[in-house]
Order: C-alpha cells, then sequence, then structure tokens
C-alpha cells in the first residue's frame, strides 16, 4: 500500500514520465531504484525561464517494468493463497478449532487495516520529510522480516492436499449442468444432494434447475 500511495509521484517527480503514462502503468527493487543514480535520470536542470527534465532511459525503464512485473508476481501469489492457508489451518469441524478460525480472521484483517493505515499515513509522511529511498526500504525490510517469521513456523503448518484448479470445477459444473438442463427433477428434493449431511449445501430453488 504504501508503495501504491507513492507510485504515480515517483513516476512523474523522479523519473520524469508524463502524468498519463504514469497513472497507466501503475520493493527491493524499487528501493534500489531510487537510491542508485544509474537506475533513475538526472534532477530537474532550471534555467531562468525553463526547467528541463530528462526523461529515463530505456535502461531504467527496463529496471523500472521489471520491478512492476516481481511487485504483480509476488503480490498476485500472496494475495491470492493467504486467507486459504490461514483457513487451512484449522478445523471446521471442531467447533474450539472453529472459534480459533474466526479469532484469526479477526485479527487478520485488523492487522492488514493498520498497515494500510500506516502505510496511507506514516510512510507517505517519511516519503516528504526523508526520501523515497527510506519509505521503499522499510517496505523491503519489512517483507524480507515477514518471510522470516513465515519460514519459522513451517513445520507446523497443516498442508491439506490439493483438490485440483477451482477452474476446473467451475467448468465441470458449467458442462454439467448444460447435459441436463432439459432433465426432469424428481418430487423429493433431498435426492438431488450426493453428498454427505455434514457437507455445506446450498438450498434447492426453482431458478436455476440445471444446478
Amino acid at each position: 500500500m504504501a508503495m501504491v500511495v507513492n507510485l504515480v509521484t515517483y513516476l512523474t517527480g523522479t523519473m520524469h514520465l508524463p502524468s498519463s503514462t504514469s497513472a497507466n502503468i501503475g520493493t527491493g527493487a524499487l528501493a534500489l531504484s531510487t537510491k542508485l543514480p544509474q537506475l533513475r535520470p538526472p534532477p530537474c536542470g532550471t534555467t531562468a525561464s525553463t526547467t528541463h527534465c530528462q526523461q529515463a532511459n530505456k535502461l531504467q525503464m527496463g529496471i523500472l517494468y521489471m520491478d512492476f512485473f516481481i511487485i504483480a508476481l509476488g503480490t498476485g501469489g500472496l494475495k491470492s493463497s493467504v486467507s486459504g492457508f490461514g483457513a487451512d489451518q484449522f478445523d471446521e469441524k471442531d467447533e474450539d478449532e472453529k472459534a480459533k478460525r474466526d479469532y484469526f480472521f479477526n485479527r487478520f484483517f485488523f492487522f492488514i487495516s493498520i498497515g494500510t493505515l500506516t502505510a496511507v499515513t506514516v510512510l507517505v509522511y517519511l516519503q516528504e520529510k526523508v526520501g523515497r529511498s527510506w519509505v521503499y526500504g522499510i517496505c523491503s525490510v519489512s517483507m524480507f522480516i515477514a518471510i522470516i517469521v513465515f519460514l519459522f513456523g513451517t513445520k507446523r503448518y497443516r498442508n491439506k492436499k490439493s483438490l485440483g484448479s477451482p477452474l476446473v470445477h467451475i467448468f465441470q459444473v458449467i458442462v454439467a449442468a448444460t447435459r441436463k438442463r432439459n432433465m426432469d427433477l424428481p418430487f423429493n428434493v433431498g435426492s438431488l444432494y450426493g453428498d454427505s449431511p455434514e457437507a455445506s449445501r446450498i438450498d434447492h430453488t426453482n431458478q436455476f434447475r440445471e444446478f
């Protein structure tokens, strides 16, 4: 979040890109690009009448785009799996663990909110008063510490067996529903279910009968 709120001003103020380009394209590598002079254009030169800003060259832009790719890859992998991984650590059939799961997610989203608030307040203040290098450096160090803490618990984590891609299951349901769209349904709604009574169920309705 700290990177996001500083990104456009970094692209326009440091990389000297047009505001339209900066808005369209978009923590370790970013921290380097804010610190190393070779990875950013020189400061704007000011004369009596004009201000000249040299735009970033191809190498500098290449490093920047690589940074974006790595960030997108890491963020996408983390956000798509962290909630599910947290839920896997608790047995939903055990009432005690079910309560602990609710406690976990309450704290999980609470600290996400605290982190977001810190990013858009404290880190923005540091960017203005100290510099972007410190802000991106703090983000990088924080991620490194988080990875170390996560790895310490590797032996205690519950790793459930993968059931395959959810996209495959979605397409299987669509194909099966298409094939059975004209099938006559039984009068007894209970016979529509082939799972165990303990499994989660969606109540039967007269809409979308093929499902």
